[in-house]
């Protein structure tokens, strides 16, 4: 299993840039998060994204902003004909607001999208790809040039999505939406709704299909068609990103800590602990207190 804690190594840069990547072959993805914000803009491609317990289909002209220590995967369906390409920056966006507060609207909603909870984190800016794919573009020959670290190039980029993204909000939200209109949740998103409330509990498949009134069978084989995943592995995913919030804000034991996650066997915690994140609860704790 890969690392959950990805963490990005900014060294002496405040805003990582890849631009345009093209994958063709298989990308199944894995739940991840990062100590900084992380935009992804989809140039071309299909597939689903999960975030914050709900599954948002990726397609080309979206842009995703995911925040700090925000749990994600992002799973593309990819072949030969139809690839997945992508642009995706990091960045620490306490280094970049105070460059944004001359523009009170965009500024409110770059906050909003870094510490809000109310919008995000995917935008279908579809009608604008042109547009978007011309900021991109501009903002990569800076890089090209030295000076995609320059505070006001990497503003300007950031400006111009948020008034993008800020466009499109105000086109959705000119009618009123009621609860008849909401689309219904899909079965992947009932599963991880059910997980996050239950995550800390025994959890079996047993129970799950029984809340949900399916077979067992089918419950797994959902889950796996809409997020290209298992339910043991965000189940674990779930509980280990709890792990992690625990061991860096509280003193608690490392045995009490895992059984607040599920985990109620201390060496069974610290082996799956390990098996995931790569080190032992207690070492991670060493070496991450504060990041939270």
């Amino acid at each position: 299993m890969n690392f959950l804690f990805d963490p990005v190594k900014f060294e002496n840069d405040t805003f990582i840039w890849t631009h345009g990547v093209k994958t063709d072959t298989a990308f199944p993805g894995y739940y991840h998060w990062h100590q900084c914000m992380e935009m992804l803009f989809v140039h071309e491609g299909e597939g689903t994204v999960i975030v914050n317990q709900h599954t948002y289909e990726m397609r080309r002209g979206m842009i995703f902003m995911f925040q700090p220590f925000q749990l994600h995967k992002v799973f593309a369906n990819v072949s030969l004909e139809k690839p997945y390409k992508r642009s995706i920056a990091f960045f620490d966006p306490s280094v970049f607001a105070d460059s944004l507060s001359p523009f009170p609207l965009r500024h409110g909603l770059f906050m909003k999208l870094w510490q809000g909870t109310s919008i995000g984190p995917a935008f279908d800016l579809a009608d604008e790809v042109e547009r978007l794919e011309s900021f991109y573009a501009s903002y990569d020959n800076m890089v090209k040039q030295d000076r995609g670290q320059d505070q006001e190039e990497v503003a300007m980029l950031l400006l111009q999505l948020m008034g993008c993204i800020h466009a499109a909000r105000e086109g959705e939200q000119s009618g009123v939406v009621t609860v008849s209109e909401l689309r219904p949740l899909r079965y992947s998103e009932q599963i991880m709704q059910w997980i996050e409330a239950h995550y800390a509990e025994e959890v079996s498949l047993d129970l799950l299909a029984e809340r949900l009134h399916l077979s067992k069978f089918y419950v797994s084989r959902v889950f796996h068609e809409e997020t290209g995943s298992h339910i043991t592995d965000y189940l674990t995913a779930r509980r280990i990103k709890q792990a992690c919030r625990l061991l860096q804000s509280t003193v608690q034991s490392i045995e009490h800590v895992g059984i607040e996650v599920g985990y109620p066997n201390v060496s069974y915690f610290i082996h799956m602990f390990k098996k995931v994140v790569g080190t032992t609860p207690l070492k991670y704790r060493q070496r991450h207190v504060g990041l939270y």
